[in-house]
């Protein structure tokens, strides 16, 4: 009793990752990462496709499963992750010999894809639900879809099961957003952009109890239905059908399915690292008009979720840009954010993954004239800079050496203020972190008179840097490049949108 009390409640991370409708067509998962043998035998290893929505649980608790199913049948097993479409189409072309968990396929797909055979077992099932920031509406069948025509209605895309319930119980009139997988659906909600969104419960559970959402106030508006999840062999272990239902359903039986979720939870679950980064990129405190994400909320995300797939927990710091730098060079925190590579920086810190590729643009008043194409013509101007900042090499030469005017500030609200007072002419700052600060220190008819010059100075990476002070820091980059590595994989459309979204 035990036992099944503790599945109950890891089962909402359990299965997060199971349910392939949410999988979409996300193309970072589209290169498959293939995992070695659990064990050598002298026999080819059974590879199974795995869709993997982010959930280290599940991946560790299938392959704790499969390892022990198949070692009982006399195979070992391995698994690649893969996106839901082209698993199908791998497994029944032969190129990978089955499908983790997936719900039942219809006729007129199993037209489509005839050499997958249905394991008769079921994994488990799992509940299709209905999400809201709105408490007052409930939906509990499919036919209540059509109470809400007012409503933009969000969904995890790309599966076969609950793209034919869309088509079928969605009235005509009605819009639906298909969303690449349930954290980006969550975020639409949780934004206002959609009204409602359906998803699997065991991984929108798990998705709600992270930092991100955890008070956002999003209800639980009902359940549609249960889905039973199988798995799926291509017809060359057709042998194997009834052997490996078999096998699972005595796992069940003697527990062995809930001591692998209940190990794997352990696994996962271990105490984590505390990181702190210091960052002169302040949150901000008034929400965009177009309610898209601040550039530091943008920055912390892709830092926090890529540490936590590693088992790091992440605070951050707010200083001024070279407190911030300062900070982390001593050693008084682990590391600092964000920063271009240079020579000198090399000794001090180890250099993350590139986070971002972005511009330094020239900020200004729509009312000076401003224009420069070399830097020869900034001669005439008066250039507002962070004090121990350092932007770009010619250009910090030229204020070195006085041959460009420069007045500094200790950050880049100074500098903003005296564009606006008149003290200087422009200064540089990443471009979308400029904008949100002009929105944060100013009224919005204020703000409105700033704008930046389409010339970048610069167009360059930006990374995460861990001070050479703390020894730990090797390993600790090492990590975080491979938590970012399968951050990408995994969630392809937010981040690597982020990454290059400099115009």
């Amino acid at each position: 009793m035990a036992i099944k009390k503790a599945v109950v409640v890891v089962w909402i991370t359990l299965v997060s990752s199971l349910f392939a409708l949410a999988a979409g067509g996300s193309a970072a998962q589209e290169n498959a990462v293939l995992h070695a043998p659990l064990e050598h035998i002298d026999r080819k290893p059974v590879v199974f496709a795995m869709h993997n929505l982010g959930s280290d649980i599940y991946k560790r608790a299938m392959e704790l499963i499969y390892k022990e199913a198949f070692s009982r049948l006399g195979y070992t097993f391995a698994y690649n992750l893969y996106p839901l479409k082209r698993s199908l189409g791998e497994s029944n072309a032969g190129r990978i010999d089955g499908e983790c968990a997936r719900g039942w396929l219809p006729p007129a797909v199993q037209k489509k894809y005839p050499n997958l055979i249905q394991v008769r077992e079921p994994i488990w099932e799992s509940r299709i639900c209905v999400y809201s920031m709105n408490p007052d509406i409930r939906v509990n069948e499919w036919q209540d879809l059509k109470k809400y025509e007012n409503i933009v209605i969000g969904f995890s895309k790309g599966g076969v099961y609950l793209d034919r319930m869309i088509r079928q119980y969605g009235s005509n009139s009605q819009t639906f957003y298909g969303a690449s997988n349930s954290t980006q659906g969550l975020r639409m909600l949780a934004s206002k952009r959609i009204g409602m969104f359906l998803g699997v419960e065991d991984a929108i559970g798990s998705i709600l109890n992270e930092a991100e959402f955890r008070h956002k106030n999003i209800y639980h508006a009902g359940s549609v239905d249960t889905l039973p999840l199988y798995p799926y062999l291509n017809k060359k272990y057709a042998h194997l059908a009834e052997p490996l239902a078999s096998v699972l359903k005595q796992m069940k039986k003697e527990q062995i399915i809930d001591q692998y979720i209940l190990r794997a939870q352990e696994e996962v679950f271990a105490p984590a690292r505390k990181i702190t980064i210091s960052t002169g990129l302040m949150p901000p405190q008034k929400p965009s008009p177009d309610l898209n994400p601040s550039f530091f909320n943008k920055v912390a995300d892709v830092v926090t979720r890529a540490f936590a797939l590693e088992n790091y927990q992440v605070s951050f710091i707010f200083r001024s840009r070279l407190s911030a730098f300062n900070m982390a060079k001593e050693g008084l925190v682990d590391g600092t954010m964000l920063w271009r590579k240079t020579k000198s920086r090399n000794s001090h810190f180890y250099f993350s993954k590139p986070l971002i590729t972005a511009e330094i643009v020239f900020f200004h008043l729509k009312s000076k004239s401003f224009d420069w194409q070399q830097l020869d013509d900034l001669s005439s101007y008066r250039a507002g800079i962070v004090a121990g900042l350092q932007y770009e090499d010619l250009f910090d030469a030229a204020i070195f050496s006085g041959q460009l005017l420069s007045l500094t500030a200790k950050d880049e609200t100074g500098n903003f203020k005296k564009l606006l007072s008149g003290e200087i002419d422009y200064t540089p700052v990443i471009l979308e972190s400029g904008y949100d600060t002009i929105r944060e220190i100013f009224p919005q008819k204020t703000a409105a008179l700033f704008t930046h010059h389409q010339k970048p100075l610069i167009r360059q990476n930006f990374y995460l840097l861990l001070s050479k002070q703390i020894k730990e820091n090797q390993k600790v980059i090492t990590d975080f490049n491979q938590g970012l590595y399968h951050l990408e994989k995994m969630d392809a459309t937010d981040v690597k949108q982020f990454q290059q979204s400099a115009p």
